[in-house]
């Protein structure tokens, strides 16, 4: 007998696509597939404010003894501080319990095993379309997944309209996903008034919303990309907010969010809200790395390095608006019409081209230009100097030739 004698384990459309761009030998292959930020050098910059952060946490740290399973507090209040604002933490700061995890995947497991540990239907309603490795933390986590209307893919706009209708069908009990900011894969992101809205219906219906945050500042601003956020948080008694540092402040590799969970309840207080938090994780993993949160305490709490940091991540955000102008242009461009003038009002990294499963391989086979399986296209992955190369393969596809004409 031998206990791991199993088929071969059949892989995604995602997984295939990473597998096939690995293996791929052509020097002119461009990814615009994995979801990081890359420079016109196709690499994912370290942040210089970073970078003298690091420097100063290796002169001063003395000891990498263990934190406690709820990782680095201070973390979590400057992280809070960065996305909820002074004046919420000041109103509920008490009623406010975070832990660090380990980057935004766990953040979701942890979520969902919140969620059908504490609400009676154990469902969340999740936008569609959204980021796959989402509905795929909620199922292992035990919740009924559903859809709600959020993209109008045919003619690449945000349906509120309908979204707003599916939300009203959800009951007491329920959980809805709401993307912070930079909505992934579409780049079509609420205005602070239809944030509110969706706040109103989740108080009259007894919704409980849980944010997932993952670019903040990279789709308007640092301060511009929460105020939705903000808003939501002042009108509900009660929100989940997951918060991932890894693009914000380029620490992939290192590992860094946060989870929060925030109520009104009258007997309940934040450490035991990080209690209930710290059991959930404790399940998954013991302890979550240190460095990155750290760094960033270091870079945060240093007004020179908070300054330099700011500039560079409006930089990185002017950067990514200019890339989706230029392809925006030569798309339209080349196919004589404003199809496309829907990528220069969506915000952060990503878009969705509507490109059919076979165009996605044909760009892939021919001329080494990698989406994602559903047409997401990574628009801080860009090189500048190839956009007129990637939107005239992109317009050869026999399926553009009368596309939004």
């Amino acid at each position: 007998m031998r206990f791991f004698d199993i088929p071969k384990p059949s892989l995604d459309s995602t997984r295939q696509m990473f597998i096939e761009l690995e293996s791929d030998e052509r020097a002119s292959k461009i990814d615009l597939g994995i979801g990081i930020y890359r420079d016109e050098n196709g690499l994912a910059p370290v942040f210089k404010s970073v970078k003298i952060a690091e420097k100063l946490l290796f002169e001063i740290e003395t000891s990498k003894s263990y934190k406690t399973p709820a990782g680095n507090s201070k973390y979590c209040k400057n992280i809070l501080d960065l996305v909820l604002g002074k004046a919420i933490i000041d109103e509920r700061g008490d009623k406010i319990g975070s832990i660090q995890i380990p980057g935004a995947g766990s953040g979701l497991r942890i979520a969902g095993e919140l969620i059908k540990n504490n609400l009676q239907n154990k469902l969340i309603s999740i936008p569609d379309p959204t980021w796959g490795q989402q509905p795929f933390m909620f199922k292992k986590s035990g919740l009924k997944v559903i859809n709600h209307t959020y993209y109008n893919q045919q003619n690449n706009f945000l349906d509120f309209d309908n979204m707003i209708i599916d939300l009203k069908k959800l009951k007491s009990g329920d959980a809805v996903l709401l993307h912070g900011c930079c909505h992934n894969p579409t780049g079509a992101d609420l205005s602070v008034d239809q944030w509110e809205q969706v706040a109103n219906i989740c108080l009259k219906q007894g919704i409980l919303p849980f944010i997932d945050l993952v670019y903040q500042g990279l789709g308007i601003g640092v301060e511009e990309d929460v105020l939705g956020i903000r808003k939501l948080v002042q009108i509900l008694p009660e929100v989940i907010i997951t918060v991932s540092s890894s693009k914000t402040f380029g620490v992939y590799r290192d590992r860094c969010g946060l989870i929060a969970v925030i109520t009104d309840a009258e007997k309940v207080k934040g450490n035991s809200l990080e209690t209930m938090l710290s059991e959930i994780a404790r399940e998954l993993y013991f302890h979550p790395p240190d460095h990155a949160a750290e760094t960033i305490n270091i870079l945060l709490e240093d007004e020179n390095l908070k300054y330099d940091w700011l500039v560079e991540i409006r930089s990185m955000q002017e950067r990514i608006a200019s890339l989706r102008n230029k392809l925006a242009n030569s798309l339209q461009e080349k196919q004589q019409t404003d199809f496309f003038s829907y990528l220069k009002v969506q915000n952060g990294m990503f878009s969705l081209l509507p490109i059919s499963q076979e165009g996605i391989m044909t760009l892939r086979r021919e001329n080494g230009i990698y989406l994602m399986p559903d047409g997401r296209i990574n628009i801080a992955s860009l090189p500048e100097n190839k956009i007129d190369f990637i939107s005239s393969k992109i317009c050869s596809l026999e399926e553009f030739h009368h596309k939004g004409n």
